[in-house]
């Protein structure tokens, strides 16, 4: 099991901890007007590169919101270092209470992490505090298939809740929310996702460290068969209902 020291490490060598996430950004700058000053939020924001991304760009303001304390840390860095701080800002807090009103966001989302902050807490949380016909842009793992239940060779695969595209979309409707777009990421996607993981281990093995290198390695073989099998990672785009 990693610890999340394990988890920064593993992933120092790139901005976005999910497959398919730089491609996400750009779907949310399509679907939200960011040429109108819009007021956005951003539930768990990691390393804050989307929200930087976004803020350097578009003219639009993000409130970003991270559990982690590293991570919320890291966000700052990142937001300060690409001159963005007037735009952008990060608070510690949990995904299934956002410290902000109802109805006060002009849209908001979250790259990977619906079903880790609680898939349904986390959707209602997010359409709470949108206003009426606002966006609302989420990625996440979704399964083409349910294998049912899996060993522990499958390592954090055997825990995710196995929940479909269909199942996903019943859930974000069931959220007040209408789905406007379904984006499913190619194999491309996962194979730039792992690219740079697979390079941190390498750099572990060459500096001595085998056993890190040897658990990063076999986590990216599990996910590859994973992969194979059955998931895929989603974005979806959906409006809140006036």
């Amino acid at each position: 099991m990693f610890s999340l020291s394990d988890y920064e490490r593993m992933y120092a060598g790139q901005e976005y901890m999910t497959p398919g996430a730089a491609q996400t950004v750009a779907i949310i700058a399509e679907a939200i007007r960011l040429d109108d000053d819009p007021l956005l939020v951003e539930m768990a924001s990691g390393k804050g590169y989307a929200a930087a991304s976004l803020a350097a760009h578009q003219a639009c303001r993000i409130l970003c919101v991270e559990p982690h304390g590293p991570y919320v840390r890291h966000s700052a860095d990142t937001i300060r270092r690409l001159g963005v701080g007037n735009r952008v800002r990060v608070v510690q807090a949990n995904g299934r209470q956002l410290p902000f009103r109802a109805n006060t966001m002009t849209g908001a989302y979250c790259i990977g992490a619906p079903s880790i902050v609680g898939l349904r807490a986390g959707l209602a949380e997010l359409a709470r505090v949108v206003i009426p016909g606002g966006w609302v842009v989420v990625s996440d793992v979704i399964w083409r298939e349910q294998p049912g239940p899996l060993d522990a060779q499958w390592r954090w695969v055997k825990d995710a809740a196995q929940t479909t595209s269909d199942q996903y979309i019943a859930a974000i409707d069931s959220a007040g929310l209408r789905v406007d777009r379904v984006t499913v990421h190619g194999r491309d996607a996962w194979e730039e996702y792992w690219r740079p993981i697979l390079a941190v281990a390498g750099d572990a093995r060459a500096a001595g460290d085998e056993s890190f290198a040897a658990d990063v390695e076999q986590l990216v073989t599990v996910e590859r068969r994973a992969v194979d099998s059955w998931l895929d990672y989603t974005t979806f785009v959906a409006v809140k209902r006036g």
